[in-house]
This record gives structure tokens, sequence and C-alpha cells, in this order.
């Protein structure tokens, strides 16, 4: 499994366990139903080192689907906020999680037809590998 995909689902795994979500985060879709999706957005090299060890700058999007408009900004704040506050971050097989800030902190992208408000916020993480 590469760095990215092992960070990313350990992202989710801790998202899931320590905040107050109302559904699992995909890693797929955002479904019709209210829900929470993740993706990676391109990881840009911050550090390059002579051993070929590099410090990346994984940026990750967070979706949030829901038909009340608090509850989509709620989850989404839950999630910033906890990453945010972290002191030790948990480690991975093949890479070292070193820092996550709020890139982009959770805002209105769009509204469907029946009401269903979405959301979206996104948080810059700093690994190492």
């Amino acid at each position: 499994m590469s760095p990215q995909k092992e960070f990313l689902e350990l992202l989710v795994a801790v998202a899931e366990e320590n905040c107050k979500l109302d559904s699992p985060i995909s890693l797929m879709e955002l479904s019709d139903e209210n829900s929470l999706y993740a993706e990676a957005n391109g990881a840009v090299t911050e550090t390059a080192y002579y051993g070929k060890g590099t410090v990346v700058m994984m940026p990750v999007l967070f979706l949030c689907r829901n038909a009340d408009q608090a509850r989509c900004m709620e989850q989404l704040e839950e999630i910033c906020h906890y990453f945010q506050r972290l002191k030790t971050y948990p480690q991975g097989n093949s890479f070292s999680w070193l820092d996550t800030s709020i890139a982009s902190g959770p805002s209105k992208i769009g509204r469907d037809e029946d009401g269903v408000y979405h959301y979206s916020c996104i948080l810059n993480n700093k690994i190492y590998y």
C-alpha cells in the first residue's frame, strides 16, 4: 500500500473514531443519503532529502451532504478542529504524520433542488516518507 493511501485510510479511521459524525466517511463517493466523503487532492513535495525521504503536503478534501445546514457545518468543523488541535499524530507503517492545518474551513458549496446542503473543507496534512 502506498504511503498516501495508507495515510488517507488512517485519517478517515481516526476521524470516525474521535469525531461526532452522522455517518461513516466514504472514500468512494458522496451518496444521496446524508453522508461524508474524503479524497486526497494532489500531494506536493515540500522537502526532499539526500536519503530520498520526502516531506509531502497532502491536502484532503472533505464533503458533507445533509438536509440540516447547521449539521453539515458542525460535522466538518468537528473534523477540522479535532485534527488541528492534536499534539501527537498517529503513525503509519510507511509514513510519519507530522502536522495538520486547516486550509479551508467549512463552507457551503451548493444545494440540491430538494433542499439538501453541500459543504466542504480542506485539511493540509504534512507527512514524511
